[in-house]
């Protein structure tokens, strides 16, 4: 068995500081408007990818044929995309600032200041620096704000706009389901009421076949977690929905018979069945038939548990069918929910209750405040974010297509990250962009009482809180980047510069903003790689290292 490779100082810093400059280096010239892009050729066959957003290029990064560099590269490819993850956006910021301070470190280290007590001073600045960007945070005022946030995000306009508008109109924990079309195609839709991913369970239940949709007017609904598989159980639902006088049924199940279908076929008198009511029966068969349909939902597990609970909630209905509730077969009218509306189309049920009981406004309030101590990255969150749509009444569906199916995933993956900025900007507030609210946040950090070399590890913040201007300057070929940040600093808490008109404007009259929230993710992020490689002391290098196409 091959023994690894073991080195220690100085040769340690040495490997680091190659990898975390060529990765800043990539990454860098993608910052602001006029940054560059990052082409990546997988072979030689097809054309190169075309990517201006670290966290795809950092992705497509599985390791730099050198042992030497992978180590330092590898790092700051983890600290990226952990970034990117809890964020949504700031993977390039946080790459120059993690170089910038372990740079200044590595300086003030060779002057013997003590590593341990410098890394204290560089938490302490952090945190004031966070605390002055807390302070600088402006509340979002309005669509055009939120999709000048998701230009950041996504260089095209055209799709910023779109996901202004969703995320103003929907709020802050916005359920926005991303469609992918096979050509260029850009569109939006909302839907109102509770919405869950479900199929029919027949496409005789259709009421227009022709565009595979189901409409049904106010009437009753039937919840069954488990399998409709008895001609007694479909009778009773019906009969139940009879003695209630509703004129129409959706059938919410886990699964449907023939048998069962053939019975809410024939009962039924939908667009799909309208050919039946011209062979001979009477007005009065017709005026006791319902309007009826079922579905399925597709998700799984617990995921459709808490549908089932969620929608007997808002509709007032009894989930029937499980262990410990009501067998179907002795279903009641008061074991129906209400609904205004019920529709499916597209794989989706749509339903708008009656009225929203006191019950669903507490679970609407408890998903909220789970919400709020949720991260951006935590699993459980895309679910929390469906269930309170379901709550409150509205998700949206963002239609996205071009011709290339990498230039589609990619598009598609933006807008996701986008729409997590949007949520922390609503969260959270906004701040001056292009650098400016890290470079506002200097004078904060010039007066901090510590002993000598705590207040070095302070001063490593405070300088590398001007890089990320200072490389968004120079990626848009300012002649003198300091002198833009001597102005930026003169003119007031809400000046930053604007490189497309070489000037010095009010960043909340220009458009050029950044999310708190993000920023903040950023700045500790970046703090705690630079700290990791500065402190690391010894690296084994094994022959055959784990590669993950997941940083």
């Amino acid at each position: 068995m091959p023994k690894p490779k073991v080195i220690g100082q100085p040769k340690t810093t040495e490997h680091f500081t190659l990898g975390i400059n060529v990765m800043a280096d990539l990454l860098a010239p993608t910052l602001g408007p006029i940054g560059g892009i990052v082409a990546n050729q997988r072979d030689v066959t097809n054309k190169p990818e075309l990517l201006d957003d670290s966290a795809t290029a950092i992705r497509r990064i599985l390791n730099l044929g050198d042992p030497r560099m992978d180590v330092g590269a590898m790092l700051m490819r983890s600290m990226v995309w952990r970034v990117v993850q809890r964020a949504g956006d700031g993977g390039a910021t946080a790459a120059v600032l993690a170089r910038a301070m372990y740079r200044e470190a590595m300086r003030m280290a060779a002057a013997g200041i003590n590593v341990m007590r410098m890394s204290k001073g560089v938490n302490l600045g952090v945190e004031r620096a966070i605390a002055a960007l807390q302070a600088q945070a402006r509340p979002v005022t309005g669509e055009n704000e939120l999709a000048h946030v998701a230009l950041t995000v996504i260089r095209e306009p055209d799709v910023a706009a779109l996901l202004g508008e969703m995320s103003y109109l929907l709020g802050p924990d916005a359920h926005v389901s991303i469609e992918k079309y096979v050509a260029p195609y850009l569109h939006r839709t909302y839907h109102q009421g509770a919405n869950y991913r479900a199929q029919i369970a027949s496409m005789y239940l259709y009421t227009d076949p022709v565009r595979k949709s189901a409409v049904l007017p106010a009437g009753a609904i039937a919840l069954v977690d488990g399998k409709l598989d008895q001609l007694d159980q479909i009778v009773a639902i019906l009969d139940s929905a009879l003695k209630t006088g509703a004129k129409s049924l959706t059938v919410v199940a886990a699964s449907f018979s023939d048998e069962v279908i053939g019975v809410m076929v024939r009962n039924s008198r939908g667009a799909a069945n309208a050919q039946n009511g011209k062979n001979g029966k009477s007005d009065q068969d017709k005026a006791r038939k319902l309007t009826i349909t079922g579905v399925k939902f597709k998700d799984v597990g617990d995921e459709r548990r808490e549908a089932y609970d969620d929608l007997a909630m808002l509709t007032g209905a009894t989930v029937l069918g499980r262990a410990w509730s009501k067998p179907v077969e002795m279903v009641g009218p008061e074991d129906l929910g209400r609904v205004v509306r019920a529709e499916f189309g597209s794989e989706l049920l749509t339903v708008a209750p009656e009225r929203l009981s006191p019950a669903a406004h507490e679970k609407a309030a408890e998903l909220r405040e789970k919400l709020a101590r949720t991260t951006l990255d935590d699993e459980a969150r895309p679910l929390l974010v469906k269930r309170l749509s379901a709550m409150t009444g509205g998700m949206g569906v963002l239609k996205i297509g071009t011709d290339s199916k990498l230039d589609r995933e990619v598009m598609a993956q933006s807008a996701e990250r986008a729409l997590k900025v949007l949520s922390a900007a609503q969260h959270g507030g906004v701040a001056p962009g292009g650098g400016a609210a890290f470079l506002h946040c200097i004078p904060a950090l010039a007066d901090v009482e510590a002993d000598e070399e705590v207040a070095f590890g302070v001063e490593i913040v405070r300088r590398a809180l001007a890089e990320p201007m200072r490389v968004i300057a120079d990626n848009a070929h300012v002649p003198s980047s300091s002198v833009v940040l001597d102005q930026v600093q003169r003119a007031g808490a809400s000046a930053t510069y604007d490189v497309l008109d070489k000037r010095v404007v009010d960043a909340y009259e220009a458009g050029i903003l950044d999310v708190v929230d993000v920023l903040s993710t950023v700045l500790r992020t970046a703090a705690s790689g630079a700290l990791m490689a500065l402190t690391t002391d010894t690296i084994v290098y094994h022959k055959n290292p784990e590669q993950a196409f997941t940083p």
